[in-house]
């Protein structure tokens, strides 16, 4: 049962939970008491298994864990680390939370246990992740680390940045290949959501899934019914394009909604666009090249910006036509993700880029390789 995190103050913030109710063994350092016995730790079991964190609620406490402590055989002042990764990899990789704790209670932030879990890779809010969690107690350099037992949970994490998400299909002439880097889907708006759009030219009879990672099934979305996303594997493919022509199409990944609407207006048509501005002393242009599948979309594979600065798009090497910007798109919030909504410079830092535009909606994408 899943919990939002206002519950999860009650709870998963209870990783402080009372009672050791899980039945695996402990994982044992070769220590032991006087007796000859071995010394071990057990981390109790969560109130809850499953929850979702918020970012509104960053900085509270999602859950405390708590442990029955090892006996050392003598008082010692026993220090706890989290250690977090992803479910049935046995901690081959992991990544360890912020806070320390020491006593049984080991609080656990929202804001800590969201940023380990992206350094993992698990950052994609739509998705409910399975990861393992255990502790390692620490005294001192001259006395050996044990680790606890691990316990399973579920966790839904917030999104710090927008996790870029690829069309895969017979769309855009991509026929089902799900490694086309190409596939990248614009994004709506300047928030850190799921949301994302594509306007452009489609087939008739066109379908598609949405996949995060190149080259990998494990996190999609199909259909489920009009205007609703699944992300059962067995999920069917999304379709609705009756005619040769120009669509708009929105999706909300978090929220699993989706909408595909006809685009009435006659789009301008271009024979080159291209990037111009401080790097190059405004003096010449670096082109961006037009897509086999829709003629308004523009890619840059390895886009070289030397110097940090001011730039804007052009067409045809001449001012006739131009695009900059003029809102928060541009500002770091936004990041890789924007618009060309206005006629001012932007600003972007030296680096070599990926580069997609669409010339229709002015949606762009500049990610920094």
């Amino acid at each position: 049962m899943k919990n939002i995190v206002n519950s999860i103050l009650l709870c998963l913030v209870v990783f402080s939970i009372t009672g050791c109710t899980d039945d695996k063994d402990p994982i044992i350092n070769n220590l032991t008491k006087a007796d000859g016995s071995p010394i071990s730790f057990v981390l109790n079991a969560t109130a809850n298994s499953s929850y979702t964190l918020l970012a509104e609620n960053a900085t509270a406490v999602v859950d405390t864990l708590t442990c029955e402590q090892p006996d050392y055989g003598f008082s010692a002042a026993v220090t706890y680390t989290v250690d977090i990764s992803e479910a049935g990899s046995d901690f081959a990789t992991y990544a360890s939370l912020a806070t320390t704790g020491q006593g049984e209670k080991i609080v656990i932030k929202t804001f800590e246990l969201n940023d380990a879990m992206t350094t993992l890779g698990m950052s994609n809010p739509a998705v409910t992740y399975s990861i393992d969690v255990r502790l390692r107690a620490a005294v001192n350099d001259s006395v050996p680390k044990l680790t606890s037992n691990t316990i399973s949970l579920s966790v839904t994490p917030y999104s710090g940045s927008r996790t870029p998400v690829y069309f895969v299909g017979n769309i855009l002439d991509n026929e089902w290949n799900n490694n086309d880097p190409g596939m990248m889907l614009f994004a709506e708006n300047d928030m850190n959501d799921m949301t994302y759009t594509y306007t452009g030219y489609v087939k008739a009879g066109s379908e598609f899934k949405i996949i995060q990672n190149l080259g990998d099934w494990a996190v999609q979305w199909g259909y489920a019914s009009d205007g609703k996303l699944s992300q059962d594997g067995g999920s069917g493919n999304i379709g609705g394009f009756t005619a040769n022509g120009y669509y708009t199409i929105s999706l909300d990944l978090s929220n699993n909604t989706y909408s595909i609407e006809p685009y009435d207006n006659t789009p301008a048509e271009y024979n080159q666009i291209s990037f111009i501005g401080a790097f190059n002393n405004w003096g010449g242009d670096l082109d961006l090249t037009q897509s086999t599948y829709d003629k308004h979309i523009w890619v840059g594979q390895n886009i070289e910006i030397p110097s940090d600065g001011e730039l804007k798009l052009r067409v045809n090497h001449d001012w006739g036509a131009s695009f900059g910007g003029s809102n928060s798109l541009w500002s770091e919030k936004q990041g890789e993700f924007a618009k060309f909504d206005g006629g001012d410079n932007v600003t972007v830092k030296a680096g070599t880029y990926f580069v997609k535009f669409n010339d229709i909606s002015k949606h762009i994408i500049l990610i920094a390789k």
